[in-house]
C-alpha cells in the first residue's frame, strides 16, 4: 500500500477490468459430399477428399485494460509503499499514427511527486486503457472412420490457424514515467499468425 494508514487511496479499476467483450463460437459442417447438399451422389474416392469437412473459429473482440503508472525514483517513508506519480490532470491516448512511441496524448500530466510525499495517482487508471483486442483463430478438420480396424476408430485431420487473419495485437505501452521509454510500445500481445497441421488418432 502507498499508504497503509489510507487504503481507501487503493480503490480503483481491476487491471484485468475490460468494459467490452464481445466474442462468439461456432462449429459448421460445410454440406459437400455424399448425402450433402452439395455432391449428394458423389464418388467415394471424390468424397473422401472434399466431403465431410466441418470449421469452426472463435471470434474476440475486447476493449483494452486500465495500466498502472510507475515511478523508478521511488523515494517513499519508510514501511509505506512505493510512491506513485502525481498526475496534474487527466492522462488520454494518442489516436494519431504515431502511437506507437506516444501512446499518450498528453504525457506531461504524469509527473514526479516530491520526497517522502504519496503520490495522487490511482493504482490503475481508467481515461486511458491498454490496446483492445480482436483476435481469430479458425479451424478446418475432418475425421476418417477405420470401423475395420476397431469398433469406434477414427483419424481425424485437423488445420488450425491462430490469429487467422494476422492482425498485430499491441500490448501496453510503457508506463514508468521516469523510466527514459514512458508511452513507447515495444511488444505484441498475440504472435502473428501461426498454422499447424494434426492428425488425431482414436481407437
Amino acid at each position: 500500500l502507498q499508504d497503509p494508514n489510507n487504503r481507501s487511496l487503493e480503490r480503483s479499476l481491476s487491471t484485468f477490468d475490460m468494459g467490452h467483450v464481445f466474442q462468439f463460437t461456432y462449429t459448421y459442417e460445410l454440406p459437400v459430399g455424399r448425402g450433402k447438399a452439395i455432391g449428394g451422389q458423389m464418388h467415394p474416392v471424390l468424397n473422401a477428399i472434399i466431403g465431410g469437412w466441418q470449421t469452426n473459429g472463435t471470434w474476440r473482440f475486447s476493449d483494452g485494460t486500465p495500466m498502472g503508472l510507475g515511478y523508478d525514483g521511488s523515494q517513499s517513508i519508510s514501511t509505506f509503499g512505493s510512491q506513485r506519480p502525481n498526475l496534474t490532470g487527466a492522462l488520454t491516448c494518442n489516436s494519431g499514427s504515431d502511437f506507437l512511441s506516444n501512446y499518450f496524448a498528453n504525457p506531461g500530466v504524469a509527473v514526479a511527486p516530491d520526497r517522502y510525499v504519496i503520490g495522487n495517482a490511482p493504482r490503475t487508471i481508467g481515461s486511458c486503457r491498454a490496446p483492445g483486442i480482436a483476435n481469430t483463430n479458425l479451424s478446418l478438420f475432418k475425421s476418417f472412420k477405420f470401423s475395420k480396424l476397431r469398433e469406434g476408430a477414427s483419424m481425424q485431420v485437423r488445420l488450425e490457424a491462430f490469429n487467422a487473419l494476422n492482425h498485430t495485437q499491441f500490448s501496453a505501452p510503457n508506463t514508468t514515467i521516469d523510466g527514459g521509454s514512458f508511452g513507447e510500445i515495444t511488444v505484441v500481445s498475440v504472435l502473428p499468425r501461426e498454422v499447424q497441421l494434426a492428425l488425431k488418432l482414436a481407437f
